[in-house]
């Protein structure tokens, strides 16, 4: 696909979604900005601001603050509003973040921050700018356009902010392009270790031959590692879906004190880091290590975020500190089969760990393959029926239309069309705000979907009755269910924006609303009919009066803080006294809309066919798993055994009862129950 036709294809999604409202048009698009910038882990969690001041020449759109990394980001859109791709040249950039530098600036002196409404959503960076002054270690500037970067612009500008390390970065659309069209997961990091402290890392290779994967041995320093982390923060970590088991953000006591007051000993006390990399630039023989493309932390994570948090809080030097690595160059079409192995056995110590739900879980697999399958009926008026389109795996949208021709793609995109493809964060937004936990949603896409230190995430959650019921549970009727809630979430986040007291959080009014209703219908005794919502496809006018009504009670609690709680809205939000506030508001379910409402029986009955029908589903695909390896696999198997001795004598009975059976009656005899155990 050329730059050109994703220009048009990205614009006409952007128009679907705003229904053709310009500003709406432009806050959509900073939306999606910001949630592209938090997939590739540049930042968790952000706010829009749509803030813009022409007479002092400073604006802002978006922002996000790392606690973590005390990192500070600003997003400034440049969106232009054409049919056509647009340049985006050197004056464009530098006028833009002049803005950002201005507001900055303006935030850090006195006065600015009470010169703003306290309504609006700036006044809430303005004011965290000013108070955390002393915290910020780094700030970020993005700007963000659907225009293309001029070939002449050669470099960003550098100076600082405030005295404050700064970062430039621009996110034009042909980076856009290349990041959702290339099919990887992030964008390639490349780290030059000649170009830091202490140069090139020596090493030693731990492999065998060239048919062996490669692997090395090596010792980083403390200050170089920390230095990682600061620079490229949770990037590092996003192989293990930012290693929501294995890191807390918080410092480990243990480690914090060896670092400040045995740093020597720290090699000795730490088990080190379990790493990998995509590509390695070797010199000196593979007995040092110049340059890592896609450096992952699969295990250590802690010991990471805790040797640069103790420089930062502790001020602690660094210089006895080091840490011994274990390295492995993974290629990058076997990075979804090994790397969740790597982590799964260097991390034992959990029950659920982050790798089992890499995108080639069997969950992610069953919804995918709902997605493909499955119709969804055509909406008012039309006669299309098209897919909601799961992208398991970042990049299989655009994928799916690389080899087809305009007119293939034409009609891949009549039945799949963009507005309707949705991501594993996504679902968990969806979901949760199903599930009565807006403060969850409003940690950020990542959070949400991966757990923290107090709450199990959509991960935890789907984990746990995967392991229960061993998936069955997550069947047609739970997928329709689902995209019925895709629709509401959607449905009301346009709702939302059209409100004449809309005036930001967006997001959080969003979940927050949805979560309410959700309580509401749960009070009332009554359960709400998805079915109904997957069928018209769209939010009833009833409906949509109702959950305006609630969102405009969600709006004032949200911007009202209690007096004792925190006066920033987006921290407000993710707390669970936030929730209960809103939970305890006198609102009533009222009439209007009882055909949408269905009883505990017929719940019931719809769960159970779903399940049966699951089940039915699995023992297919168990048989036809047993039938398409052949009798001469399982007879493989058999003499493998007789060596190692691993399946058991009922096991074994079950394999030599098929010896003698023709193979298309090979699967009508083993059952799933009885080759489940040996069938990998």
């Amino acid at each position: 696909m050329t730059i050109e036709e994703y220009h048009k294809e990205f614009t006409q999604e952007l128009i679907a979604r705003s229904g053709a409202d310009e500003n709406f048009t432009r806050s959509s698009f900073v939306e999606h900005m910001c949630s592209t910038l938090e997939d590739e882990g540049f930042m968790t969690g952000y706010a829009q601001t749509d803030y813009k001041n022409t007479t002092k020449g400073l604006a802002v759109d978006a922002w996000s603050f790392n606690d973590e990394l005390a990192c500070l980001t600003l997003i400034l859109s440049d969106y232009r509003d054409s049919r056509s791709l647009e340049t985006l040249t050197k004056s464009d950039i530098e006028k833009a973040f002049k803005r950002l530098v201005r507001f900055v600036e303006s935030s850090l002196n006195n006065g600015f921050a009470e010169s703003l409404d306290e309504a609006m959503p700036v006044t809430e960076l303005a004011w965290m700018i000013r108070k955390s002054r002393s915290d910020i270690t780094r700030v970020s500037l993005v700007l963000v356009s659907n225009a293309a970067l001029s070939a002449k612009v050669a470099a960003l500008p550098k100076e600082e902010v405030g005295g404050l390390p700064t970062s430039y970065e621009v996110w034009d659309l042909g980076r856009i392009h290349r990041a959702n069209t290339s099919g990887k997961s992030r964008e390639d990091i490349w780290i030059d270790f000649a170009s830091r402290d202490g140069g090139p890392l020596p090493c030693l290779p731990a492999y065998v031959g060239k048919d062996s994967m490669q692997s090395f041995l090596l010792v980083i320093p403390g200050g170089v590692l920390a230095d990682l982390y600061h620079e490229f923060g949770e990037r590092l970590l996003e192989q293990n879906v930012r290693t929501f088991l294995q890191f807390r953000g918080l410092i480990n006591k243990g480690m914090r004190n060896t670092i400040v007051n045995e740093p020597q000993m720290f090699f000795s006390y730490n088990n080190g880091l379990t790493a990998t990399a995509e590509e390695i630039v070797t010199v000196d023989g593979d007995r040092g290590i110049l340059k890592v493309r896609n450096l992952q932390i699969v295990n250590g994570g802690q010991t990471t975020a805790s040797i640069f948090t103790a420089r930062r809080r502790e001020k602690a030097d660094l210089k006895k500190v080091y840490v011994q690595v274990k390295l492995s160059v993974v290629p990058p079409e076997k990075v979804d089969e090994i790397v969740p192995r790597i982590s799964q056995y260097s991390n034992t110590q959990n029950k659920v760990n982050a790798a089992d739900f890499f995108s080639n879980h069997p969950f992610h697999l069953r919804i995918e393959e709902f997605s493909r399958r499955l119709w969804a009926p055509s909406t008012e008026g039309g006669i299309q029926e098209t897919h909601w389109f799961y992208e398991r795996a970042r990049g299989q949208y655009a994928n799916q239309q690389a080899n087809l021709t305009p007119a293939q793609q034409k009609k891949f995109l009549l039945m799949n069309p963009r507005s309707q493809m949705f991501t594993k964060t996504d679902l968990a937004k969806f979901i949760l705000s199903f599930e009565e936990v807006p403060h969850e949603v409003s940690l950020g896409a990542q959070k949400a979907f991966a757990g923290s230190s107090r709450t199990p995430g959509f991960v935890g959650r789907i984990a746990t009755q995967w392991e229960k019921d061993d998936g069955k549970s997550f069947n047609e009727i739970w997928f329709k269910n689902s995209i019925a809630k895709a629709v509401f979430f959607r449905d009301v986040d346009k709702l939302v924006f059209r409100q004449d007291w809309y005036g930001g959080y967006k997001a959080n009014v969003v979940t927050y609303t949805i979560a309410k209703f959700a309580c509401m219908v749960r009070e009332s005794g009554r359960y709400f009919d998805f079915l109904r919502i997957w069928d018209l496809q769209k939010l009833p006018e009833p409906l949509e009066f109702k959950l305006a009504e609630i969102a405009a009670i969600v709006n004032d609690i949200l911007v009202s803080p209690p007096k004792g709680s925190t006066s920033n809205v987006t921290e407000w939000a993710k707390k669970t006294d936030c929730w209960e506030l809103v939970k305890e508001s006198p609102l009533k379910l009222g009439g209007g809309f009882p055909e949408y409402l269905i009883d505990h029986e017929k719940t019931t009955e719809r769960e159970n066919d779903g399940f049966r029908t699951q089940t039915i589903q699995d023992s297919i695909h168990a048989q036809t798993y047993v039938v398409e390896k052949g009798a001469a696999h399982w007879e493989q198997l058999r003499e493998w055994n007789l060596t190692n001795k691993r399946l058991s004598f009922k096991e074994m009975g079950i394999l030599t009862q098929q010896w003698g059976i023709p193979l298309t009656r090979l699967g009508a005899n083993l059952r799933p129950c009885q080759h489940r155990g040996f069938l990998k």
